[in-house]
């Protein structure tokens, strides 16, 4: 099972409409735990100098480099879990467990079934009020 992260598209639309159903992420497969280990800790030793330098020259600014930091360890931390959810799926013994969610994740799709009739007007038109029926003032 291929363990994918969501594009820049996606965590976009994702950030605006939270609401709304998620997609099936469509961006680049996920990094071993390993990777990601490595990466956060470079990825903070780049920013440490800057944070400092922050924090040095003005005290009043550790709410946003805290933010930072939080944010930049969140993002890593989701890189990990995605890893390990990768590394997961590909042991032996997993495989049980993926297939019994996908048998049970799938449900049966019912024929379309066409509302009005052949010679009435297109579905979702003005006019279109499908098998409902349709009270008119005289």
């Amino acid at each position: 099972m291929d363990v994918l992260l969501e594009s820049e598209e996606q965590m976009g639309q994702n950030k605006r409409k939270r609401s709304a159903k998620r997609q099936r992420p469509n961006g680049p497969p996920a990094s071993s735990p390993a990777a990601v280990a490595e990466q956060t800790g470079r990825l903070l030793a780049q920013r440490e100098q800057e944070w400092l330098k922050r924090l040095t020259t003005d005290p009043a600014s550790f709410a946003s480099v805290e933010l930072e930091v939080h944010e930049q360890a969140r993002r890593q931390a989701d890189l990990y879990v995605a890893g390990l959810l990768a590394k997961a799926s590909e042991q032996p013994e997993t495989a049980p467990h993926i297939g019994k969610v996908i048998d049970e994740a799938e449900v049966p799709l019912r024929p379309v079934e066409k509302k009005t009739p052949a010679d009435g007007p297109p579905s979702g038109w003005a006019g279109d009020h499908g098998d409902d029926a349709v009270l008119l003032s005289s």
